[in-house]
């Protein structure tokens, strides 16, 4: 039987998400998706499948060398946010200390946001697509995804780390898809 813990791995779809400024500003101009299905035949819920999320992110960080890892959830909205035009995402902390509390509450705050630094530079972002909420186009029909923004030569390592990763989680790969014009691993 196949694994219900299906990730596939789109590349260079960038337009599905918006950018967040910072990725524009750096330069980060590649995109890698990883989509993790949240159908479970033996639930009547959709699933987020943290543990299988966070050997995608921890992938991420092993690729691009990341010395830094942080997780952002959604920004803090209140009355001073909003007169100001702002909001401030709620963090999180690093990738291992959200992993923690992942693991230890069931009502742990979703990630949003997830920055990866090296020698303190911004080397890739993590965008949540929650299309498990809306629905989406194939492929991210009902899923649980993380777009991931980074420097067009950290593409194929990424991708290669991927799917290492979801292999030793116990996750299958569903999908390979290059629809930006790079070349998968």
């Amino acid at each position: 039987m196949t694994s219900e813990r299906v990730v596939s791995i789109i590349i260079g779809d960038s337009a599905a998400a918006r950018p967040p400024r910072e990725v524009v500003r750096v330069g980060l101009t590649a995109a890698v998706a990883a989509v993790l299905s949240t159908y479970r035949s033996n639930s009547p819920d959709m699933v987020l499948d943290h543990p299988l999320w966070l050997s995608c992110a921890r992938a991420v960080t092993e690729a691009i060398h990341a010395d830094e890892t942080h997780v952002f959830g959604e920004p803090q909205r209140g009355r001073l946010a909003r007169l100001l035009g702002c909001s401030k995402p709620l963090d999180l902390d690093t990738l291992e200390t959200y992993a923690a509390r992942l693991a230890s509450e069931p009502e742990a705050p979703e990630w949003r946001l997830v920055h990866w630094k090296r020698r303190g530079l911004l080397v890739a972002v993590g965008v949540a697509e929650p299309w498990y909420r809306v629905g989406g186009p194939a492929p991210y029909h009902d899923s649980y995804t993380m777009r991931v923004f980074l420097a067009p030569l950290s593409t194929a390592d990424v991708v290669a780390r991927m799917r290492l990763r979801i292999e030793e989680a116990g996750g299958f790969l569903g999908q390979i898809a290059d629809v930006g014009g790079a070349t998968p691993a």
